[in-house]
């Protein structure tokens, strides 16, 4: 430390001088203690901490007596600490961000768990930078959060006023009670000397503290100054030889050699405005503040209150200090890693419910795997002794799974009123519609993630985007299969008047017996009836139930809902396709009928049709056929899946009389000829032209750099998901143009049987862009190089083949005739979905 050159002499001022040997010596001035303190309210808390061990404690709890004495006759009043009472004390400078929150409900936990009072106090000695809209903007996000505080702002109590600009006579009524103690002096120290003085030991290589040059001044001079009016700080008077330790909840024991880390620190400003170190030590001990719990970043500030505390004859609080929020990069949690403020959430349409469950986990368990807990399941298991010192990683991924599940627990009556401000607010109504916002309502919450995911979904049901559907590979085996007939029929019975009233009351009964009929007229069934029906009703093929969406068009079109395009409007658009593509459409059927042989045939022909097919062949391969028919019937009774041998493949002999298993084109296994690799999607956004489609930006490895991929999923995973998501993809399908924009590969997906579900297919965690996919069965699978690009139409059938073998098993896993497909880190997997289908 630089030492002035003007020696003076070891007095701070007269008053200093009178009480020479008479002030009581307080706790910094004894040795240090070793008798261990603990608040009693959170004592049991350290005991079941493994590890926590109690410690030695610095507090000055003998002259705590001292203290209440002189405040009384000051008229400075406080809070005795009878209870647990933690406090949350924002800044208002800016909105409340995610660390903020978590602080506040931490204390606002532990005050609940330990029946003590949760205490809001508003820091606003920064007055530049503070602002009552920034005030209110906090407020308002706690108010969101359900954070209600005991007292505080607008609440008042026992320890008010709770803004520290309304406290400054009690600040500087302490500051000159230190003064007149001896631990705090005047400093007429300039700023320009003071800048010459950092200069100084900067250049010298020493530490830049302040190195006490009016620390032992002449009281005359001090005298002189103060009478002559000079501008002066007030300073404490750090002591020589002073170790400070807390027993921090969180950390343990921590220990400062005072005077090796700062020198004497300023309490209050020549202007007369406090420094938030003072200020802090000093609300906290009037306040009766038991515990203080807040980040880790405050850990360098305690030295500073524990002094002043200490001076002033104050208990000192417990202390627990959190660890810090990261972004998925390891860096502090910061606005370049998106959302990170309560009101921006709140906006995005997260639940506080959902909110307040998330925070608390980021650096707290109760030791259980759970994940989804309400807000008295939090107060019954929170402690801060399962608060771990490692830094937490802010998920956005499990933040909006999280939401998930509390909005499809939300009571349908509580969340209705949440979309119904939603559909006003993104102009699909003027005003509230009973039947119409009620039957959204239920129709949308088990497929909301988020709140505003409601307005996505109701836009895209009450709209139509038939035509860039059917343009996705995902409607190829649809429109391969009879489309057009199909199609036609479903436009004749609406236009005959036959569809039932989508807004009447039996309408649910009605539409089931409507489709039966059209099953029966069309001899169609499962999947090959109700995943047509769905892109010609709805123009999609996912989302609600297909039933529901009509009737959501029908209500919205009562309640003169925008942009809603009405059933009969649907199929005219249907028939209008169908015209425009019929030679398309009959070379698709062409096609498929050269894969299976057979043609079209109905459901209830397929029978039939194979034992003619079987009957024409010679007694050894009719045997054959026979042997494989009992096998699928012994591993899949129920005809799910197809062992390897199955789908669309043809048993032969070989020469030595044994069988092999061939595709039509002559290949051992047709999955083989497919390019499978893992991706990264690295862009995403909405198709110009189809509000159903994505154009994706998708590194799979390529020296040339990432691939455009266009996908059907628009309507069913959210454009956040998709960005930075890894996935799977087909490399190898013949380009093709979708609406105007060419599409270079396939991102593979699961979904259920209706496909009102489809997630995403994720590779293991870990597996890196470019690297092949593998089965268990086969090893990593490597195309030959004359299947590159899947050109010719015997190579585009491959994808027909293998697609109907792919299913996710009973954990979500991705499989091709029963065996996994894996990378070199695991097996691919879907979130959610289980036994359903990969496409």
């Amino acid at each position: 430390m630089m030492v002035c050159t003007t020696m003076l002499r070891s007095v701070t001022s007269a008053a200093h001088t009178s009480l020479k040997g008479t002030a009581p010596p307080l706790a910094f001035m004894q040795p240090l203690s070793l008798t261990p303190r603990l608040s009693p309210f959170l004592a049991r808390s350290v005991r079941h901490n493994p590890r926590r061990v109690a410690v030695p404690s610095m507090t000055a709890t003998s002259e705590a007596g001292v203290a209440k004495d002189w405040l009384k006759d000051a008229g400075i009043s406080f809070v005795d600490k009878t209870e647990p009472r933690l406090r949350f004390a924002p800044s208002p400078t800016g909105s409340l961000h995610v660390g903020g929150a978590r602080t506040a409900l931490y204390n606002y936990l532990a005050a609940a768990k330990n029946g003590g009072k949760f205490v809001v106090r508003i820091e606003d000695t920064d007055v530049a930078r503070s602002t009552k809209e920034s005030e209110k903007s906090m407020i308002d996000d706690l108010k969101w959060l359900g954070l209600d505080w005991e007292e505080g702002p607008y609440v008042d109590g026992p320890g008010a006023p709770y803004r520290q600009s309304e406290r400054g006579d009690i600040y500087r009524q302490l500051a000159e009670k230190l003064m007149e103690l001896g631990y705090a002096y005047p400093c007429f120290c300039t700023e320009e000397e003071l800048e010459a003085k950092r200069k100084a030991a900067e250049e010298a290589g020493d530490p830049v503290a302040y190195d006490g040059t009016w620390r032992d001044a002449d009281p005359e001079e001090v005298k002189k100054r103060m009478d002559a009016g000079e501008p002066y700080t007030y300073r404490f008077k750090v002591p020589k030889g002073k170790v400070v330790a807390i027993d921090d909840l969180v950390r343990g024991v921590v220990r400062w050699d005072v005077e090796a880390t700062l020198g004497d620190f300023i309490l209050m400003r020549s202007t007369g405005v406090p420094v938030y170190n003072f200020c802090v030590a000093v609300d906290d001990a009037l306040m009766g503040i038991t515990t203080v719990v807040r980040a880790e970043e405050h850990l360098t500030n305690t030295i500073r209150q524990v002094l002043v505390l200490e001076a002033l004859g104050f208990p000192v609080p417990q202390y627990a200090h959190c660890s810090l929020i990261l972004g998925e990069d390891r860096s502090k949690l910061s606005k370049r890693h998106g959302a990170t403020s309560c009101n921006q959430f709140r906006e995005q349409g997260y639940l506080p419910e959902a909110m307040i469950n998330y925070l608390a986990l980021l650096g707290w368990n109760d030791g259980t795997d759970k994940d989804v807990y309400t807000r008295d399941e939090l107060i019954d298991s929170f402690d801060l002794s399962r608060v771990t010192p490692s830094p937490a990683m802010f998920d956005i991924t499990k933040l909006k799974w999280l939401n998930g599940q509390h909005l499809r627990a939300m009571d349908p009556a509580e969340f209705r009123p949440m979309v119904s401000e939603l559909l006003i607010k993104e102009g699909i109504v003027d005003k509230d519609d009973e039947d119409f916002t009620a039957h959204v309502t239920t129709m949308v919450q088990e497929k909301c993630e988020l709140v505003n995911d409601a307005a996505t979904i109701v836009k895209t049901v009450l709209g139509y985007q038939l035509e860039g559907v059917l343009e996705t590979p995902e409607a190829e085996p649809y429109l391969s299969d009879d489309f057009g007939y199909f199609a036609s029929e479903v436009a004749k019975s609406v236009k005959a008047g036959e569809f039932p009233e989508a807004d009447g009351p039996n309408y649910q009964a009605e539409f089931k017996s409507w489709v039966n009929a059209l099953g029966k007229t069309t001899d169609r069934k499962g999947k090959r009836l109700f995943m047509p029906l769905r892109i010609a009703l709805t123009g999609n093929q996912a989302g609600p139930a297909v039933e529901d969406q009509i009737r959501a068009v029908a209500l919205a079109a009562k309640a003169g809902a925008k942009d809603v395009v009405p059933l009969i409007e649907r199929v005219e658009r249907l028939k209008k396709w169908v015209s425009e593509h019929e030679g398309e459409l009959k070379k698709k059927e062409r096609e498929a009928s050269s894969i299976t042989g057979l043609g079209h045939l109905g459901d209830s022909e397929v029978g039939g049709a194979c034992m003619v097919a079987v009957a024409k062949l010679a007694p050894q391969q009719q045997r054959t056929v026979l042997a494989l028919a009992l096998q699928l019937a012994e591993t899949h009774p129920h005809g799910e899946g197809a062992p390897a041998g199955g789908g669309g493949t043809q048993v032969v002999a070989g020469k030595g009389g044994e069988t092999r298993t061939l595709d039509r084109s002559g290949n051992v296994e047709p999955v083989s000829r497919l390019d499978l690799r893992v991706g990264k999607i690295v862009s995403c956004e909405k198709h110009p032209e189809a509000d159903a489609l994505y154009v994706e930006k998708i590194d799979v490895g390529d020296p040339e750099g990432p691939r455009t991929v266009i996908s059907g999923l628009a309507n069913h995973v959210p454009i956040d998901d998709m960005v930075g998501a890894t996935v799977a993809v087909v490399c190898n399908l013949k380009p093709a143009k979708m609406r105007g924009i060419e599409s270079f590969g396939m991102v593979l997906c699961g979904s259920n049987e209706e496909h009102s579900k489809v997630e995403l297919l994720v590779p293991a965690e870990g597996s890196e862009p470019g690297e092949r996919l593998a089965l268990e069965n086969m090893g990593v699978i490597q195309p030959a190089e004359e299947d590159k690009v899947l050109k010719s139409k015997s190579q585009q059938k491959v994808w027909k083949i293998v697609a109907p073998d792919m299913k996710l098993d009973g954990d979500g896993a991705a499989t091709y005739r029963g065996s996994k497909f894996t990378t070199s880190r695991g097996p691919l997997t879907c979130k959610t979905l289980t036994n359903a289908n990969v496409g």
